[in-house]
């Protein structure tokens, strides 16, 4: 259990932060029987709508989500890899502690009771639920606030762009960051006040550091900025800037993940990469102010759209409020209690530390670039966050009767049109996906799968759905598919006889466009596979290549120069 502050301030010890609460609730006039469902009422429309959000990646057989199917055909492959020769003959799988370790583990542990797509889709399940959890803990131990509101907030931002992209891990990342920051924020107020326990706040920061690590890199990253950003901006500034050693674990295992991980080592039996790209990549003004629509949006339909525009107006105006009352006198008005002004005291503290956080991220947002090499969306992870944090900041105090009413009211709306807009594309996305089955299950065991998605989007979902659906492949057989991701993450890395390292330096699978097909040596593989629109005519392609299966979008071709078997080593 997280230890309880005790701060000390004069000859007051203080209290958490006075509770907000329903005003329903306080009708002492009603049965007891009575007032006992009016407070569960709440939490059960909460737990109803999680229910429904979660059904999002269960009820339906073709997922939309980008990098899904990736994962889930990489988790069957990693749980046989040590029975399967084929695979071994052109793979390394060398995993170590280090950022989408926790990704890796829940794999490994879930795939057992539930198979590789029973296992992704339970990880894209947690940071449905984890998410409005921590935010619901962040406002109650920051402001007090033990309304039901922060959860539906994170049930509308928990559908967005890169839900669609199934960054699973980052999102979960960001769960385990709301929990670090908020207990980082009470580490700060207990230093300004001198408390005597503040070792048990800082104790905790030193474990739990090192595990945004392990849940994701990117915000690893975030969090010791957010940390540094808060330790100066406001209260005793050198007594917070002090507990920065709490920072050291996790400081000290990020050193040596960036030691294991240097460029020129790679694992016994694997080979370097033949076209390594650390180069960032910049998108233009309007593109980058583009992101910010995309803590809601997964359809193409301007729905979630016009949520994301709610949710945004609704958090800034917010956070403008707050900031306009820290303005205001900090001196406790006549008749409050020294426990109240103290947690009052405490919430303004935690709100400028988080003001001062949401400048920074802004500037961070603007100055970064879309794309690291392999690692892309690297400016807008940063959007949700905003959100998130300026959600974290607001005190509702401040907010007034009309933004009050807005805040409370308008936060379940927007997550209840958020899950029906879920659903229902997802829905319609079946009819878009089908056939996907009947071509992956001609695919034989012990196959090479070049896998050329002329158009992975869907008329549906934004994103690229698509792909990664050659990886559904591997969930329950032996193969080799082009696009594996080589590196710490995936703990899959190429032999030298792998076939994915002699694609030419234009292969995308994402972004294809078009395909050169004298730049790929087609000896290589023994099926390709081609989607494109349902409604495209058959693309063209070599002589070499025969019509297998087709259906809908999909285009599966054997190779019909090499003898059957002739793929295995």
């Amino acid at each position: 259990m997280l230890p309880r502050t005790t701060h000390r301030m004069a000859t007051q010890a203080p209290t958490r932060p006075s509770p907000v609460r329903p005003a329903s609730l306080g009708a002492s006039v009603l049965h007891p029987a009575r007032i006992r469902i009016q407070r569960s009422a709440p939490w059960l429309r909460v737990g109803a709508l999680t229910l429904a959000a979660v059904l999002v990646f269960w009820l339906f057989d073709a997922l939309p989500f980008q990098d899904l199917p990736a994962h889930a055909g990489l988790i069957a492959l990693r749980h046989r890899f040590e029975t399967s020769p084929f695979e071994q003959h052109f793979f390394v799988v060398a995993p170590h502690l280090g950022p989408y370790s926790l990704f890796r583990f829940l794999g490994d542990v879930l795939v057992v009771p539930l198979g590789p797509l029973g296992a992704i889709r339970a990880i894209a399940t947690l940071p449905m639920i984890a998410t409005p959890l921590a935010l619901l803990w962040a406002r109650r131990r920051l402001h007090g606030d033990l309304s039901t509101t922060a959860a539906y907030f994170g049930l509308a931002l928990g559908f967005g762009f890169m839900t669609l992209l199934g960054f699973a891990s980052y999102l979960l990342g960001v769960a385990v960051l709301i929990v670090a920051l908020t207990i980082w924020l009470e580490l700060m107020f207990a230093a300004d006040s001198g408390a005597k326990d503040a070792w048990k706040w800082e104790a905790a920061i030193a474990c739990l550091t090192p595990c945004v690590l392990l849940a994701h890199g990117h915000a690893f990253v975030i969090f010791l900025g957010l940390a540094g950003v808060s330790a100066v901006v406001t209260g005793r500034r050198l007594r917070r800037v002090l507990h920065l050693r709490a920072l050291l674990p996790g400081l000290a295992l990020a050193a040596w993940v960036a030691w294991r991980e240097r460029a020129s080592v790679v694992p016994a039996g694997s080979v370097p990469l033949p076209h390594p790209a650390f180069a960032p990549h910049f998108q233009g003004l309007l593109d980058k102010l583009s992101l910010l629509i995309t803590p809601t949006l997964i359809t193409r339909t301007g729905l979630d759209a016009a949520v994301g525009l709610f949710v945004w107006t609704v958090i800034v105006a917010g956070v403008v409020t707050t900031a306009r009352s820290l303005r205001a006198s900090a001196l406790p008005a006549e008749g409050v209690s020294a426990s109240e002004a103290i947690a009052d005291l405490a919430s303004r503290a935690h709100s400028k530390a988080l003001l001062a956080s949401i400048a920074v991220l802004s500037a961070a947002f603007l100055v970064l670039p879309h794309s690291i090499g392999w690692f892309g969306f690297v400016d807008g992870r940063l959007v949700p966050l905003l959100l998130l944090i300026g959600l974290m900041a607001i005190r509702r105090a401040a907010l007034g009767r009309v933004l009050g009413a807005a805040f409370e009211k308008g936060a379940p709306v927007a997550a209840c049109c958020m899950v029906i807009i879920a659903l229902g594309a997802s829905q319609l996305f079946q009819s878009e996906a089908a056939g996907w089955h009947e071509i992956l299950d001609a695919v034989p065991p012990n196959a090479r799968l070049l896998n050329l998605p002329l158009d992975p989007n869907s008329s549906i979902f934004t994103a690229h759905p698509f792909v990664h659906y050659d990886k559904l492949v591997l969930t329950d057989r032996a193969a080799v598919v082009s696009d594996v991701w080589f590196h710490q993450g995936s703990a899959i890395y190429p032999t030298a006889e792998n076939p994915a390292l002699r694609l030419p330096s234009s292969y995308s699978d994402s972004d294809l466009r078009f395909i050169d097909w004298p730049a790929y040596r087609l000896a290589d593989w023994d099926y390709v596979l081609i989607r494109t629109r349902p409604s495209a005519a058959e693309p063209p392609v070599p002589r070499e290549l025969a019509l297998a299966v087709h259906r809908g979008g999909w285009w599966l071709y054997r190779n019909a120069t090499l003898a059957p078997g002739q793929a295995a080593p």
